[in-house]
């Protein structure tokens, strides 16, 4: 894992580490756990449309993502 692309966010964890790919781009990835068991919730590899040319820009990408997963996940009516 990237040491900058862990983050937590309302009791999970989310590692956000990009994988890199053979033209030097990087395609965001995610994967999302609880904090307090790290019970897997959730991963995702994001379409190849999403590949960026910053490391930092993926992991943004990602924690964006995931973040707004979270959230709408965690709604109540």
């Amino acid at each position: 894992m990237h040491f900058d692309a862990a983050f937590t966010h309302r009791g999970y964890l989310l590692n956000c580490a990009p994988a890199r790919v053979g033209d030097g781009t990087w395609q965001p990835y995610v994967v999302i756990s609880r904090s307090s068991d790290g019970e897997l919730v959730a991963n995702r590899f994001f379409p190849t449309d999403f590949r960026f040319t910053d490391e930092a820009a993926a992991i943004a990408h990602a924690r964006d993502w995931a973040v707004r997963w979270i959230d709408a996940s965690s709604m109540t009516m």
